[in-house]
């Protein structure tokens, strides 16, 4: 009797752990789905009663930072990172872990990383290493925002043996600016993996060393995609000079990002030669490069209006009559109006018409 007694009794609290353990799990699960409905109060009010019950469970406290951060509670928010600060690795450990995971809360996590600060470092550096992009892209901006506190892990993570992570090292020492960097991005020049020694070169031009732009220029035709893609970028945004042969012929690199990037850089060199392979380049059929060639002409200003008036006059494709109508209209030059009137009168496309007027109202 008093075994049968004491087994429905060990059941009984069996059933009542495990109807806790599923409260808890059910908790978080419709948090995050009231997350994702923006039903902010609601899962805030969910979660402050759950902490309220476990003040030490650490993902709860990681989901009620991202409702005060999507709602801009600022006060709720720092409140609540000062208590994952007071929680430790664990928590850090945890903010990562959805950044790493879930793609829809990494923005979150991000910025109550940066909040966290100075004891998020050595979790992030490695992270560095992600092969998700969206995920080393978030960790090179919080490092970042961080800023010099991270520069010592960061100068170190640049002897790393995995190659991301010292090719977003070094990244993130050019994003933050300190000069005590330079020396140890020098010996990363000589890095013989494209990537690392491309983001270094970039560094130290960002750090004000111009020496290296020639290695920049050369990241143009790597062996890694993502080296060209980065070097790409950078002439684009931030090379003050580039030269116009390597750009002419990484115009025509496999990769649209980098096709993209090299488009625009295009658009500043202002050299004639760029002018046939910005028209062919507006005929494309991916948008983005049809965009950066017209956002590339405009740049380019007079010298690509008769250009874009000979592809109007026999160009058939809809999307590239328009793209290049556009252009012609924000460059503004009165050598079109001619060309513009005459679509304008005789297209039978009324979305080319429709273009065609707002450009000619935009020249006159």
């Amino acid at each position: 009797m008093v075994k049968r007694a004491t087994i429905v009794i060990l059941s009984l609290s069996l059933i009542w752990v495990i109807g806790c353990e599923r409260g808890k799990v059910n908790d978080l699960v419709v948090a995050r789905q009231e997350l994702q409905e923006h039903s902010y109060s609601q899962a805030e009010i969910r979660l402050e009663r759950l902490i309220g019950k476990q003040p030490q469970n650490v993902e709860a406290q990681c989901l009620l930072a991202a409702t005060y951060n999507r709602q801009n509670k600022t006060q709720k928010l720092e409140a609540t990172v000062g208590k994952l600060r007071e929680l430790g690795k664990p928590a850090i450990d945890k903010l990562v872990d959805i950044m790493n995971h879930e793609q829809n809360m990494a923005e979150d996590m991000a910025n109550v990383l940066t909040l966290v600060g100075k004891p998020a470092i050595d979790t992030l550096v490695p992270v560095l290493g992600s092969t998700t992009e969206y995920v080393r892209e978030e960790t090179i901006s919080i490092l970042t925002k961080i800023g010099a506190p991270s520069t010592g892990r960061l100068k170190e993570a640049l002897d790393s043996p995995d190659a991301l992570v010292k090719a977003g090292a070094a990244r993130t020492l050019g994003n933050i600016g300190d000069k005590t960097a330079i020396m140890p991005l020098v010996k990363k020049i000589g890095d013989t993996n494209s990537l690392v020694k491309t983001e270094s070169a970039i560094a130290l031009y960002k750090l004000g060393d111009k020496s290296y732009m020639d290695t920049i220029t050369s990241g143009l035709g790597a062996d890694l995609v993502q080296a060209r893609r980065i070097a790409a970028i950078a002439i684009r945004d931030i090379v003050e000079k580039p030269a116009v042969e390597p750009l002419l012929k990484a115009a025509k690199d496999s990769d649209i990002q980098v096709r993209a990037a090299v488009v625009r850089a295009l658009g500043k060199v202002k050299d004639a030669r760029a002018i046939a392979p910005l028209i062919e380049a507006i005929r494309a059929k991916d948008s983005t490069i049809r965009n950066a060639a017209a956002d590339a002409l405009k740049e380019t200003g007079e010298s690509a209006v008769m250009p874009l008036v000979d592809l109007i006059k026999q160009e058939q494709d809809i999307a590239t009559l328009q793209k290049a109508i556009q252009t012609l209209g924000d460059i503004g030059d009165k050598r079109a109006v001619d060309t513009l009137e005459k679509v304008y009168a005789e297209s039978k496309q009324p979305l080319v018409k429709q273009e065609a007027a707002v450009a000619l109202n935009k020249i006159e």
